[in-house]
């Protein structure tokens, strides 16, 4: 069924498009229950990415009871949340202290301040809804490198983690759609990948597709990374290799071209035969991890309304809070750093001095320029303009309002962009696997307010190999205290100096010859008087950003190994039947976006706890 919704924007009200059925989930009610599994979805990344794909794949053969802190986003983000165009421009998406906020969604999360990047506080926007931070996020799709993951199996012990051995994963959770060639009119947006990574037989849930529109500007900013070295790979990105540019797909479910969240793939994957294994507590937070006297978790204290009761497991207790969430909720159990307990006079139930610790954060900056192109925001000026639009989505799922972005490039710094590095940064580099990418490109473009100029250009670069590292601790012993997080940036001069040598490699892109006839006027951002190292590693410590991509604050490791928080199957170390599966656990930043490695984690510890390991 579809239907027109309110807007959160005055610019248009695209149509929503709902299922005509019944959720497939129970919604719990507030009172003491049991269950053979409980999911903590306190945050959107627990039951969003990581948590709804979990407590789906369990519900097959157990009852499961998923904790969510929010919810329903279509309720409380309207299109915002399902519209592919709208995941570009969320206003709450903000940085600075003020961000417009939008506590429905959001948990207006706030770093200390950063001496390293400005002394700025970063608004840090994690998902509170059911489906997390995959009804928020960006949506693109690709899959890290084959060293990557080889690094992850060797630091954990476990060489399942190879890319050859968690690729049934990758299959196992996505369903890819060919690009309709027709609705892109696009022959200069080509799209090349490799279909063998995919098997649409597995029926994955996550749909996954290219959007049926091209920025102009992308496909014109694209050929500018192209003429400096940066070649369109002919395997895209899904394959273990991520190098080059490609037009990547996204989570858009074709059908009706709309997002695809956790919520709306996995969740409304359960079959009817299953549906009865999944209850929903909504606008509910768990508070505490409840453990016996063998130390073996046995549920969790939770508060709807200002009532608290417990939601007792039989069997396990999956803590999938996010990045943030899941070692504060760690912590006030008892779990963490002796140290930091005993400030807060919180009993140790397992001294784990890796909890919160380690967090691993991708930044970017900017360099803008004016073009004489239009944008997709051009086709969305007026409305006359955004009707047409509304016409081609509602009709065709075409058009603007039926895509998010498309094209990214990856590299390794060419020789004669490191020839500045330190012995020491040289070296760090050094250590990451040859295949793994150390900067990604992100090119994009929006309306200009200046005159005789279209549209405002915008090449992006995200640090991918970041030496610094930041930490998440507790302010106080009760979960209604929002934790204390320092992203750490640029604290190790190795993140500078590779960074000034990337925005080197953005104004070498803007100043190809393959786009000089669309160029118009000087660079607006940061400005041709900034030209040397120590004026443009200023302007990227005063305008660096997130990408959203934080991880690695409960690490995955072996054994005894100072800082791993899990072992290879989640299982927190000093306790019993408690996992943790988000991308807190992942062990490094994994390169370019994270999600379908978030999807994969969910899947193969599901299929652990469901063979009984």
């Amino acid at each position: 069924m579809v239907k027109y919704g309110k807007c959160a924007l005055v610019v248009l009200c695209a149509p929503i498009v709902e299922s005509s059925a019944q959720e497939q989930f129970r919604t719990g009610a507030p009172g003491n229950a049991s269950y053979d599994y409980v999911v903590n979805q306190i945050v959107v990344i627990g039951g969003g990415t990581a948590g709804l794909a979990i407590a789906s794949r369990l519900a097959v053969s157990a009852s499961v009871a998923v904790i969510e802190a929010g919810g329903l986003y279509k309720q409380d983000n309207g299109n915002q949340s399902v519209v592919p165009y709208y995941g570009l421009v969320m206003p709450f998406l903000g940085t600075t202290e003020d961000y417009p906020r939008q506590p429905l969604m959001d948990w207006d999360l706030v770093s200390v301040p950063q001496p390293s990047a400005g002394n700025r506080r970063i608004h840090y926007a994690q998902g509170k809804t059911l489906g997390g931070s995959s009804a928020i996020n960006t949506m693109a799709y690709h899959r890290g490198t084959v060293g990557s993951y080889q690094r992850w199996a060797d630091l954990v012990d476990d060489q399942s983690y190879t890319f050859d051995k968690i690729l049934p994963y990758f299959k196992k959770s996505s369903t890819i759609t060919r690009p309709d060639v027709q609705k892109r009119n696009a022959p200069n947006a080509t799209v090349l990948y490799d279909p063998t990574v995919f098997d649409n037989s597995l029926h994955g849930p996550l749909q996954v597709s290219w959007g049926n529109w091209v920025d102009p500007t992308q496909s014109w900013l694209a050929r500018s990374l192209q003429a400096i070295g940066q070649t369109l790979s002919s395997s895209g990105f899904s394959s273990g290799k991520v190098s080059g540019g490609a037009w990547v797909p996204t989570t858009i479910d074709p059908k009706g071209a709309t997002r695809s969240s956790s919520k709306s793939s996995y969740l409304s994957f359960v079959s009817e035969k299953n549906k009865a294994g999944v209850t929903v507590y909504l606008h509910s937070q768990a508070s505490k991890i409840l453990f016996d006297k063998d130390k073996r978790a046995t549920g969790t204290t939770v508060s709807t309304e200002g009532r608290e009761y417990v939601i007792s497991a039989k069997e396990e207790v999956v803590l999938s809070a996010g990045v943030f969430h899941s070692p504060q909720l760690l912590m006030l159990s008892g779990i963490g750093p002796a140290a930091t307990l005993s400030t807060h006079s919180i009993g140790v139930v397992s001294d784990l001095s890796g909890v919160g610790q380690n967090l691993w954060d991708q930044i970017f900056f900017n360099v803008l320029r004016g073009i004489n192109v239009p944008n997709t925001g051009t086709y969305l000026a007026t409305p006359t303009q955004q009707a047409v639009a509304l016409q081609q989505y509602f009709n065709n799922t075409a058009g603007p309002y039926s895509s998010a972005g498309g094209y990214l490039s990856f590299e390794r710094l060419p020789p004669k962009d490191r020839a500045a590095f330190s012995p020491r940064t040289a070296s760090m580099l050094s250590k990451f696997p040859a295949d793994w990418p150390e900067i990604e490109y992100i090119a994009s473009g929006f309306p200009s307010g200046i005159a005789n100029l279209t549209t405002i250009g915008a090449i992006s670069a995200t640090l991918l190999t970041p030496s610094s590292r930041g930490n998440v601790t507790i302010r106080s012993a009760s979960i209604a205290d929002a934790p204390v997080i320092d992203l750490g940036w640029l604290t190790d001069p190795a993140d500078g100096e590779t960074l000034v040598a990337a925005f080197k490699r953005v104004r070498e892109a803007w100043k190809s010859p393959a786009i000089a006839g669309i160029l118009g006027g000087p660079e607006i951002l940061p400005g041709d008087a900034i030209t040397s190292d120590a004026d443009i590693l200023k302007f990227i410590q005063e305008s660096a950003r997130p990408i959203w991509h934080a991880s690695s604050t409960c690490a995955m490791g072996k054994a005894g190994k100072v800082g791993a928080v899990v072992d290879s199957k989640a299982r927190v170390f000093g306790v019993k039947g408690l996992r943790v599966v988000d991308n807190s656990v992942i062990p490094f930043s994994v390169p370019g976006h994270p999600q379908s490695s978030v999807y994969m984690l969910a899947e193969k510890i599901a299929d652990e706890i469901l063979k009984g390991r």
